[in-house]
């Protein structure tokens, strides 16, 4: 973590593995506080660095199932499970209706637990979903919440705006 706080802009938070039995709001919470207490603990190693907290962002990979409704949520579930019969998936943290979700990234990103959220999913029709039903309610709170959304795009060459601080791929 010394390294990373000394040369690296982003971080990605540890991924734990809670297992297909484990109760979800549970796990939510739980690694709720554990991303938060290692979100504050890399950024104090980057103030330490002599470098701003501010500047270091700290990266979580999700992949969220999103519903209109929570039956919805847990239909798509059921449907992803019967397509992996030998494979228990365990219910992703981020989990149910979009206002939900909206809800729980939200206070994700205020309580400093992530700056970005990598979206990958399993679903067939998931990240379709999550754009479609959570990015606009996360885009209306905008601008009071300071939250960004930005698009990646499929080629590797990367530019920084340093005027502005935003990256893109």
């Amino acid at each position: 973590m010394n390294s990373a706080a000394k040369y690296a802009d982003v971080m990605l938070a540890p991924r734990l593995d809670f297992g297909p039995s484990q109760d979800p709001s549970l796990a939510l919470n739980y690694y709720f506080e554990y991303t938060l207490n290692f979100s504050k603990d890399v950024k104090r190693r980057v103030a330490l660095e002599e470098c701003s907290p501010e500047d270091f962002f700290i990266a979580s990979i999700q992949r969220p199932i999103v519903g209109r409704t929570e039956k919805e949520a847990e239909e798509m579930f059921q449907e992803l499970q019967s397509l992996m019969p030998f494979y228990k998936i365990p219910k992703p943290l981020f989990f149910g209706s979009a206002e939900k979700v909206a809800d729980q990234i939200q206070e994700w990103y205020e309580a400093g637990a992530m700056d970005i959220l990598i979206v990958s999913q399993e679903h067939p029709s998931g990240l379709e979903n999550f754009i479609d039903l959570v990015v606009p309610i996360l885009l209306s709170v905008q601008n009071t919440n300071q939250i960004r959304y930005e698009e990646t795009w499929d080629y590797p060459s990367q530019k920084i705006d340093t005027q502005k601080g935003i990256r893109k791929y």
